[in-house]
């Protein structure tokens, strides 16, 4: 009797916990792309001043390998650009990568960033002078909580002065989906 009351306790504590603990890991890849993306923006700001070069960062579909190069895709990278055209040529060095994991939705209005040797953001021909770039799962630009405002959905925005930063607000959000330049949830 004793062991059947055990065992139904804990069939109702997984119960519970199972749920919440997918949505702990869903909001956590989320979390990860975002401050992965967030830290390369920074470090590209960072080492254009501290090199007194200009950064660039582009999307590319292998960040990770030693010769990636800018292209479609949804992960990141970063590198040295003295000719500013934000392409990566063999000679440029590549400085830093980020990956987003492949059950994150990333999109962004901008395929490249270039960081002048002030930290300011360069203005690239055909590119937002402030790039958003969002990153959701299935559930979308949706609010965590019945009634709240912070959403499942993470954002970064950049600004012209170089500095970025995460959003989690619903209605910011959504602000972005919208003219030339907008950005969505996939």
């Amino acid at each position: 009797m004793e062991l059947m009351v055990v065992l139904s306790l804990a069939a109702v504590i997984l119960g519970i916990g199972v749920p919440n603990f997918r949505d702990f890991q869903r909001n956590n890849r989320l979390t990860v792309a975002a401050n992965d993306v967030l830290g390369a923006v920074l470090n590209s700001r960072g080492e254009a001043l501290r090199r007194q070069v200009m950064i660039s960062m582009c999307t590319s579909p292998a960040p990770n390998d030693a010769d990636a190069t800018c292209g479609a895709g949804s992960g990141w990278i970063v590198f040295e650009d003295p000719d500013g055209n934000c392409i990566r040529d063999g000679a440029e060095e590549l400085i830093n990568s980020a990956t987003v994991d492949t059950d994150v939705n990333a999109s962004s209005n901008t395929t490249c960033m270039s960081f002048a040797t002030n930290g300011f953001k360069r203005l690239v021909p055909g590119e937002p002078t402030t790039a958003h770039m969002l990153y959701c799962d299935d559930r979308g630009n949706t609010a965590r909580n019945a009634g709240g405002t912070d959403s499942t959905a993470r954002g970064i925005e950049v600004l012209p002065t170089g500095r970025g930063t995460v959003i989690r607000n619903v209605d910011e959000l959504g602000s972005w989906d919208g003219g030339d330049e907008g950005v969505a949830c996939l």
